[in-house]
């Protein structure tokens, strides 16, 4: 988000969201205890892909421009990178 330049009040709640984060597992009648998570956002948020597509930017930069025989295509969360060579 830095990288992107969002502004610094955006990148603070990000940051807010993903503090101290935590989750139970729970299948076949057990359930766990609290287990911190350090990473992700929560299931289903919907800021979720927003922040994935900030995220994979850099991909669809990967590229040279100048170069006609190296392309990427991005749509939501895929990403593809095309390079093309004169052998297989």
């Amino acid at each position: 988000l830095r990288k992107r330049r969002f502004p610094t009040i955006m990148v603070s709640f990000i940051e807010r969201l993903l503090e101290n984060r935590r989750t139970k597992l729970k299948f076949d009648g057990y359930m766990s205890d609290w287990i911190s998570v350090n990473n992700g956002i929560g299931q289903g948020d919907p800021i979720s892909m927003f922040l994935y597509v900030v995220y994979s930017a850099d991909l669809a930069e990967v590229p040279d421009p100048s170069n006609k025989k190296e392309l990427a295509l991005a749509f939501v969360d895929d990403t593809v990178l095309v390079a093309i060579g004169k052998t297989f």
